[in-house]
């Protein structure tokens, strides 16, 4: 399968109500799942619009057997994979490769954002967990992706001792229901993680999570690559140009050690400073280089007060 967009039929549409059907009757059991769990029948990003990460996604790209023709494990005498952790930085692409798989594979995927779960549900998200991968592996075929998967160590939410308690509880749960799916189910479990310390080692035993990818942070020419790709879909959704030519060789050194979604910011942050001056009836160009290395210096600045801020040096 390639990686072209597909326009989503009235049968699609038709499954895609059905779930969010299922997933708001667990809201009225459970309490409410907006921005917990977000489910997407036919998800449209593809690997091509992934900037960099060539390593990590042709390891992705490769389980898409695991959900298109799973019997092709069986020809070789052994059973499919049912999970794999991606491992990395914060904002590198983890939840975009996962998306990606569903995508190519022609797969339902259900996003459970487990730091939102388990800030809301606690030590009770066991339960809910369960009865979501249970929806989840009645569906065709499935990319079930458990995001902030260290988030399960609930450390954020309660003193150690009870944390390790509790946790245990919770991820014996999720053990359960991985252990629970059939081989050649064509359902493929995504866990992500900025946080490698805090993944509980049974979800990563044998026949559970047990491959692991790693997605680092971009090289400069990955860099590039990333910004060209945002640059494009910005100029597509406008449908003018919005950038003057570029000089990457200015760019690429103060963006050292930016992720991907700082990448983004970026650009996000140059073209709303151009929002902000044209309503204030000024007159507007494009985006120049110098409009960009004054983003990422701002960029920067800020993001030193936020790490300031987190760690209390300004409480």
């Amino acid at each position: 399968m390639t990686d072209e967009k597909i326009q989503p039929t009235d049968q699609e549409w038709a499954i895609q109500r059905r779930l969010e059907d299922l997933l708001a009757k667990l809201g009225e059991k459970y309490g409410d799942l907006t921005g917990r769990v977000e489910v997407k029948h036919r998800p449209d990003t593809s690997f091509d619009q992934i900037g960099g990460l060539r390593t990590a996604k042709a390891a992705v790209r490769g389980f898409s057997t695991v959900l298109t023709n799973p019997e092709l494990y069986r020809r070789w005498g052994i059973t499919p994979p049912k999970g794999v952790l991606l491992y990395g930085p914060p904002g590198t692409g983890k939840s975009l490769l996962a998306l990606a798989l569903a995508t190519i594979s022609a797969s339902t995927f259900f996003h459970l954002k487990l730091r939102n779960l388990t800030s809301k549900f606690g030590p009770n998200t066991g339960d809910l967990l369960q009865e979501i991968l249970a929806i989840a592996v009645q569906e065709a075929k499935a990319v079930i992706f458990l995001d902030e998967a260290d988030a399960l160590s609930l450390e954020h939410l309660l003193p150690a001792p009870q944390a390790r308690e509790a946790s245990a509880r919770l991820v014996a749960a999720l053990a359960e229901r991985l252990d629970s799916i059939e081989d050649f189910s064509r359902v493929f479990v995504v866990a992500a993680t900025s946080r490698t310390d805090a993944v509980d080692p049974s979800l990563v035993a044998p026949d559970r999570l047990d491959r692991l990818i790693e997605v680092p942070l971009p090289d400069p020419q990955a860099q590039q690559e990333i910004f060209l790709l945002k640059k494009a879909r910005a100029e597509q959704d406008a449908g003018r140009r919005l950038f003057a030519d570029l000089d990457f060789r200015s760019l690429l050194p103060p963006m050292g050690g930016m992720s991907g979604a700082e990448i983004t910011e970026v650009i996000r942050r140059a073209l709303e400073t151009k929002v902000h001056r044209a309503g204030a009836g000024e007159e507007v160009g494009l985006v120049t280089t110098e409009d960009l290395l004054q983003e990422i210096d701002g960029y920067r600045r800020i993001k030193e007060v936020v790490e300031k801020i987190r760690y209390g040096q300004y409480l």
